[in-house]
C-alpha cells in the first residue's frame, strides 16, 4: 500500500510533462503521419521504380512513411527522460524536501523502487501508447501502399528505452556528490555512450543488449548512491 502511494505521488508531479511529452510528440508526430497520407508523399520514393523493372524485396520496406513521427518519438523520449529525472532527483535537492521524504516510515529501497516505477509508467503511457496508435494508423491500407515492418515498431520502442537511459543518467548525475568537472558528469556522459552506441548498430538483438547493460550500470550506481548517501 506504502509502495502504490508513492507510486501514485511521483506520477501525479509527474503528469505535467508527462501530458507535455504526449502532446508534443502526438501532434508533431502526427502530423507528419497524416500529411503524409493525404499530400500523396507516400508514393513519392516508390514512384521511382519504372514499369517492368526488377525491384528486390528489401526496397518496398527501406522506406517508411514513420520516419519522421520516428525522429520526434527519440526527441520527445529524451527530453521526457531529462525532465524526468531532474524532477525526481534535483527537484528534491533543490527544494530542500529530501530529508521528509526519507523520514517517512517506508525504506528507501521502496522510495527509489516508486521513483523508478513512475518514470517507466510515463514512458509507456505518453509514448509508448502512442506510437502503437501511430504504427497501427501507418498500417491502414488504404492509407499507405506497402505496410510497415515490425522492425519500425521495435525501433520505436527501442527510442522509448533511450529516453529512460537518459532519465537513469540524469538521476545519476543528480545523486552524485561530486564535482561537475571531475565525476558527476558520469551519468549524463554514460548515456550519450549508450544513445550513440545503439545508432551505430543495426542488429535489434545488440541494441537490447546495449541497453541491458547500460541501464543494469546505471541503477546499480544509482542504488549505491540513494541508499547511502546523506542528504
Amino acid at each position: 500500500m506504502r509502495f502504490r502511494t508513492l507510486v501514485r505521488k511521483e506520477f501525479r508531479e509527474s503528469l505535467p510533462w508527462l501530458l507535455l511529452a504526449a502532446i508534443v510528440f502526438f501532434g508533431f508526430g502526427g502530423f507528419c503521419l497524416r500529411a503524409m497520407a493525404f499530400t500523396g508523399s507516400r508514393n513519392w520514393y516508390y514512384s521511382r521504380f519504372s514499369s517492368g523493372s526488377i525491384v528486390e524485396s528489401y526496397q518496398l520496406t527501406h522506406y517508411s512513411p514513420l520516419q519522421m513521427t520516428g525522429m520526434w518519438l527519440f526527441v520527445t523520449s529524451i527530453g521526457l527522460g531529462l525532465i524526468l529525472g531532474v524532477r525526481h532527483f534535483w527537484m528534491p535537492y533543490f527544494t530542500g524536501t529530501y530529508p521528509f521524504l526519507l523520514h517517512r516510515s517506508v525504506d528507501r529501497k521502496t522510495i527509489l523502487a516508486a521513483k523508478l516505477t513512475a518514470a517507466a509508467i510515463a514512458f509507456v503511457i505518453s509514448l509508448g501508447v502512442l506510437w502503437t496508435v501511430l504504427y497501427w494508423y501507418a498500417n491502414r491500407p488504404e492509407l499507405f501502399t506497402i505496410p510497415q515492418t515490425g522492425r519500425v515498431f521495435i525501433e520505436g520502442w527501442i527510442f522509448i528505452l533511450l529516453g529512460l537511459v537518459a532519465y537513469l543518467g540524469t538521476a545519476l548525475s543528480g545523486l552524485s556528490t561530486a564535482k561537475w568537472y571531475t565525476t558527476r558528469v558520469f551519468g549524463l556522459a554514460f548515456a550519450i555512450v549508450i544513445i550513440t552506441v545503439i545508432f551505430s548498430q543495426w542488429h535489434l538483438t545488440w541494441a537490447f543488449v546495449v541497453i541491458a547493460v547500460g541501464v543494469f550500470i546505471l541503477l546499480s550506481q544509482i542504488t549505491g548512491l540513494f541508499l547511502n548517501r546523506e542528504f
